[in-house]
């Protein structure tokens, strides 16, 4: 068994949706003055890897705190890789089909466009010319796989930061097609390995009862 991350550490020098702000880490406390040390980190919970929940955009919708544990564990899981995907692309059920045949009893679905090398040396290109979904496509996707509880990407978010008025109610329509409300969308993965060798995913959320959404870490098992 070899266990491998899904998830990027967070960091105050990574690329970012442009409405996000950096984060931050200061001193608060340091081993020679108080004999400890503590810092002060402060982020928006859409920084880095993290989770959408269908509080973010829907007014009664479930909040992270709400989730069982097991409700985050995954293990049908399905990989679709469209790298080579144009900038700027707005995902078609076109584009989707020739990787459904049929209906499947898929829980989680990881869609890479492999942006890893963009993420790390061009940032711009990263956070403001990556693919995403459009609405019609988010509601194939459930038509295909109607047991789906996640969907996750490496991109910075399931919408088209280029095309954001068309593609931001995708997130609506992958939470109000599900067939759970627990069903979570995740953005930024580490997708960069051979998904094929992935054969369970725990999803571990930062937990705050104030918090909707946000950051997360994410780990597989691999055959």
């Amino acid at each position: 068994m070899k266990l491998i991350w899904l998830s990027y550490p967070m960091s105050t020098t990574a690329p970012r949706p442009p409405a996000i702000p950096a984060p931050s880490v200061s001193e608060f406390q340091s081993i020679e003055k108080d004999g400890a040390n503590v810092q002060f980190l402060q982020c928006y919970n859409h920084t880095g890897t993290h989770l959408d929940t269908a509080a973010h955009v829907l007014p009664d919708g479930a909040s992270i705190v709400e989730f069982a544990p097991e409700e985050l564990v995954y293990r049908k899981i399905k990989v679709i890789d469209l790298t080579g995907t144009p900038d700027d692309t707005v995902v078609t059920p076109e584009l989707l089909e020739p990787w459904f045949t049929e209906p499947s009893d898929t829980d989680a679905l990881l869609v890479r466009f492999g942006v890893e090398d963009r993420r790390k040396n061009d940032h711009a290109r990263f956070s403001n010319h990556c693919p995403g979904f459009s609405i019609p496509a988010a509601e194939y996707i459930h038509q295909k796989m109607p047991h789906l509880r996640m969907i996750g990407t490496d991109v910075p978010s399931i919408a088209c930061i280029h095309s954001l008025e068309e593609t931001m109610k995708a997130h609506n329509a992958f939470f109000e097609k599900a067939s759970t409300p627990h069903f979570i969308i995740i953005e930024e993965m580490k997708l960069d390995t051979d998904l094929s060798r992935v054969k369970t995913m725990l999803v571990s959320p930062w937990m705050h009862e104030d918090m909707n959404c946000g950051p997360c870490v994410i780990w597989a098992q691999c055959e």
